[in-house]
């Protein structure tokens, strides 16, 4: 069903951390039976096509209403977790996340939030670095091969496909979430310019391939690192000086995207495409229902499937009653971070390689807080240590989390925030919610303790204390949840 709450100013315009509903709320049930479900759906091996229940038996099964049951399954078909079949032999169908629901939701959120290619830049250089290194590392009997026959200098991908190299080094990484941020990235990159192509076919950069390659096949982390960086930073330089570059993600990437064909998700993309090219602000109006079914020559049912999709990415949302139709809401990760990291769940990530990624990706993004922090960012975050410390039982397993997402936006890079928020929702699904209770209360405790700390660190401008004190704290989650 449609939903008819009613939207508070709030919901329009946010500031520091992402509003969250009430803990009482039907939104906020319907997200942790979403959540259960998946779980359930992991624990089962993710069998594509299989029922898992029926409406009647799932309502029994999980003890919820059928309004929260509905707007979970809302929310699993957003994320390609399940559908539901009508008919016999009907229910709620597992389906399968794909790689392009990934990339479309990446590229609309940094759509959105006006995400600048030096921070593309700033991310792809963090995250292929590190998967060079690995690579060096990790090159296994059945990469080596295929790294071999790359450096052969017919052979096509070589000059083809500039991406073929940076794909093939993240493959060989064995970091299934590295690869497709590498991956995500990459393809996001070469969106700010039409230049990219020629790039990749000078005999410069072939050259650098190559010699990253072979010191990748030579098993030597570091040299392979620096060649990589010194690759990335010369890729970077050339884009911004070409003409058709720019800064921030062109809006005709809205269009581009094949998307699926149903209407009501065409509709969502021109109500997109609306927000962006007018510059529309949270709070502004796009019209009200009556007005876009006229506009659109959609019927109200598949005008509201597309609101719902809009309220879902975070583009708008629908206010009914006197004054009411559809505004603009401010930009936020959620369901970005849903897709990415529900798809990352599918392919089977490993609890230690999500860890390895994590404390990778946060003792950059703690260096660049320190470097970056201002008053507002001191101040979100202590909003973050405030909640965490102030939570009640039921909000504590998100609310433990806040200080690295504050921590993340405080960085100052959006692609990387981005990364962050995926990681810590992968943690999440790997929650240690199931350790016992007097186990999970030290944990928390000790989790406090460790993020006053950091915190500490990072507003004073202390680097060295604040990488020391985020090093031997992710070291010790590593270590609760594996």
């Amino acid at each position: 069903m449609y939903s008819d709450r009613v939207l508070a100013p709030e919901d329009l315009v946010h500031n520091g951390l992402p509003t969250r509903p009430g803990p009482g709320s039907n939104a906020k049930r319907a997200a942790r039976l979403a959540d259960r479900i998946v779980e359930d759906v992991m624990d089962m091996g993710w069998p594509v096509g299989e029922v898992l229940g029926a409406e009647l038996e799932l309502l029994e099964r999980y003890q919820v209403s059928r309004a929260v049951f509905r707007e979970a399954v809302r929310l699993l078909e957003h994320q390609e977790v399940a559908r539901t079949r009508r008919g016999p032999g009907g229910g709620l169908v597992i389906t399968e996340p794909t790689m392009e629901a990934v990339i479309d939701a990446v590229m609309l959120y940094l759509l959105r939030v006006d995400a600048r290619l030096d921070e593309v830049f700033e991310a792809r250089i963090l995250l292929e670095e590190m998967a060079a290194a690995l690579a060096a590392q990790r090159l296994s009997d059945a990469d080596r091969p295929r790294l071999q026959e790359f450096l052969e200098s017919e052979h096509p991908a070589r000059r083809a496909d500039p991406r073929a190299l940076h794909t093939l080094v993240a493959s060989c990484s064995q970091n299934a979430a590295l690869w497709l941020f590498v991956e995500v990235v990459h393809r996001v990159a070469t969106l700010y310019s039409h230049g990219w192509k020629s790039f990749g076919k000078t005999s410069e950069i072939v050259h650098a391939h190559s010699r990253i390659a072979e010191a990748i096949l030579d098993g030597d982390a570091p040299t392979a690192r620096r060649r990589m960086r010194v690759h990335l930073e010369a890729e970077a330089e050339f884009l911004r000086r070409r003409r058709t570059t720019r800064q921030i993600l062109p809006d005709h990437i809205l269009t581009d995207s094949p998307g699926t064909g149903k209407r009501a998700e065409t509709i969502a993309r021109e109500l997109a495409r609306t927000v962006v090219v007018n510059g529309l602000q949270p709070g502004d109006l796009i019209g009200t229902e009556a007005e876009l079914i006229e506009k659109e020559k959609a019927s109200r049912a598949v005008l509201r499937e597309a609101v719902r999709l809009l309220e879902y990415h975070r583009i708008a949302a629908m206010r009914r009653g006197p004054g009411g139709g559809l505004f603009v809401v401010e930009p936020d990760p959620g369901a970005v971070t849903d897709v990415v990291a529900i798809y990352l769940a599918r392919q089977g990530m490993a609890l230690s390689k999500l860890s390895e990624l994590r404390s990778a990706v946060e003792m950059v993004i703690v260096a660049l807080a320190v470097e970056r922090s201002d008053p507002q960012g001191a101040a979100r975050i202590s909003e973050a240590l405030t909640r965490e410390k102030s939570s009640g039982e039921e909000e504590r397993s998100e609310t433990i989390h806040d200080l690295h997402a504050a921590l993340a936006a405080v960085a100052g890079n959006r692609v990387l925030e981005l990364v962050a928020l995926v990681l810590i929702r992968l943690s999440r699904l790997h929650q240690v919610e199931r350790l016992a209770p007097m186990a999970l209360d030290q944990i928390r405790a000790e989790i406090l303790r460790a993020h006053s700390g950091i915190a500490s660190a990072v507003t004073a401008g202390d680097l060295d204390l604040a990488r020391r004190r985020m090093g031997l704290h992710l070291d010790a989650l590593a270590a609760v949840i594996q």
